[in-house]
């Protein structure tokens, strides 16, 4: 090669490397949430401007997807299943329970489901199986993590696993679709993601309420990415960062919050309801908090039942009665997905030292054991106060007070003694074979078919579906009930 050729060669590998570099920096840079330059009260993925209602039955139904991997996945659509196996007459229509979610939460696992759920919606039943429950997602996402030609990408400080995540989210089930698509095109229930902010250890709900307090539009945001921080498990995921915007956008705090602020007493609830104010405030600091680093959602909320409770202290009770037009509700349905599992320890058959995995099993299971305990106690003294101010003010507007149904399906309520033990050992993975999968749903319908609080559900329904026979058809439709179900905390 003669010197001119020489030259030119390195001219034109120097600009391929620059090209590469300059690609390679684009790559190498996690997805940055976007400004939101004005604060739009009425606007984005909010509770407040999607037309959530009881629907022509009058049910309002809500169903909590707990955090376990593919575990979680696989009894959440065990419990789906059921919902559309099991119908009711209305005015003179078949109708499936399965149409009648309005509402979704969904943690760690359980986030992959319900973004599914919300965004497709009868999809999910003929599609999610295949795309996620029989797909071995822990190889493909290894996969990409060992890749040499990620490498490079994960060498960067501003790049993770957990974006590798997203990405295999998105590929297999979300295909680049945005919470726009949730607000323009979603054909399910409205789901709320919830992920643990890494500093304070509360909830982070993918919800344009929390997107406001930094001034970021929620819109534009993957839901493929938001999954992959609501399932960032500590230590095998990287955090999710998001950028705060606080103080650029001119947002207005709800008064709700600032008087839950500035409360003082009160029992247990409106204690947690102040802590939790405190939480969002501090979103407000952006001197002190720029950057917000997002893991797990089962760390704060593994049952995903504190986001309804929570939803009260974020945009207050009068919104969401207003929003979730409760005053016409008849029928308040809660189901709650507990695919919480309770491994075997043989740690103390021995005077060993316990290694590192015994030790990193227990600093993650004990907290979230421990704190979905009190969840669920909290969950229960709730649905009785909503219940007995229901009452009240039912006698006081002499109409007929809601019924409130707690359907909670839990692996730990199996009565099949071995199959209970079995399916509580199930590992928090992103696969499971086939038979552990066909297991989970079935007993998912099991345990529907078990709970006292379904049976009831089923029972009401075909009570009411008799009277309707008896009566005119104007007759047959339900009067408004109670404006105050929804209370969580005390007064």
């Amino acid at each position: 090669m003669n010197t001119s050729s020489y030259s030119s060669f390195l001219r034109t590998a120097s600009l391929i490397a620059a090209a590469l570099l300059a690609s390679g920096c684009s790559l190498m840079h996690y997805h940055v949430n976007e400004q939101n330059a004005v604060y739009a009260p009425n606007s984005g993925y909010r509770v407040q401007s999607i037309n959530l209602a009881p629907g022509a039955s009058k049910m309002f139904v809500v169903v909590m997807f707990s955090g376990g991997g593919a575990r979680s996945a696989a009894l959440g659509y065990g419990v789906l299943e059921e919902l559309a196996r099991n119908k009711f007459e209305w005015q003179g229509k078949s109708e499936r329970l399965f149409d009648e979610v309005d509402l979704v939460y969904g943690v760690s696992g359980g986030s992959i489901l319900a973004a599914y759920y919300g965004l497709h919606g009868e999809g999910v039943l003929n599609e999610f199986n295949d795309k996620f429950l029989n797909l071995d997602f822990d190889d493909k996402v290894l996969s990409r993590v060992i890749s040499i030609s990620n490498q490079w990408r994960l060498s960067s400080p501003r790049f993770g696993r957990s974006d590798l995540l997203e990405e295999q989210l998105d590929e297999v089930l979300f295909n680049k679709a945005t919470f726009n698509d949730l607000i323009n095109k979603r054909k399910g229930p409205f789901v709320v993601i919830s992920a643990t902010d890494m500093s304070s250890g509360g909830r982070f709900d993918f919800m344009q309420e929390s997107f406001d307090f930094i001034c970021s539009d929620l819109s534009k945001f993957p839901i493929s990415r938001a999954v992959a921080a609501s399932s960032a498990v500590p230590l095998v995921f990287s955090p999710i960062t998001l950028w705060n915007y606080a103080g650029s956008c001119n947002f207005e705090v709800p008064e709700s919050l600032r008087a839950l602020e500035k409360s003082k007493g009160g029992g247990w609830s409106v204690a947690a309801a102040r802590s939790r104010t405190r939480e969002l405030l501090s979103y407000l600091d952006r001197d002190k908090r720029p950057f917000i680093h997002l893991l797990d959602g089962g760390l704060a909320d593994n049952l995903s039942i504190r986001g309804m409770l929570d939803m009260e202290t974020m945009v207050g009770s009068e919104a969401v009665r207003r929003d979730f037009r409760l005053d016409e509700m008849t029928k308040l349905v809660l189901i709650v997905v507990n695919a919480q599992n309770n491994m075997d320890h043989t740690i103390d058959l021995s005077g060993d030292v316990p290694g590192f995995r015994d030790v990193a099993r227990a600093v993650s299971d004990i907290p979230i054991s421990r704190y979905t305990q009190e969840s669920e106690l909290a969950m229960q003294a709730s649905i009785e106060r909503w219940q007995q101010t229901a009452k009240i003010e039912a006698l006081k507007n002499k109409r007929q007070a809601p019924d409130v149904y707690y359907i909670n399906i839990g692996l730990k309520n199996l009565e099949d003694e071995e199959k209970r033990r079995e399916l509580l050992n199930v590992q928090t993975t992103l696969y499971l074979p086939k038979k552990t999968v066909a297991d989970l749903r079935g007993a998912a319908s099991e345990l529907m078919q078990d709970s006292p609080d379904f049976q009831r559900l089923l029972k009401d329904l075909n009570a009411r579906r008799s009277d309707d026979a008896r009566l005119p058809e104007t007759e047959a439709i339900p009067t408004s009930t109670s404006s105050t179900v929804a209370v969580p905390a005390e007064p």
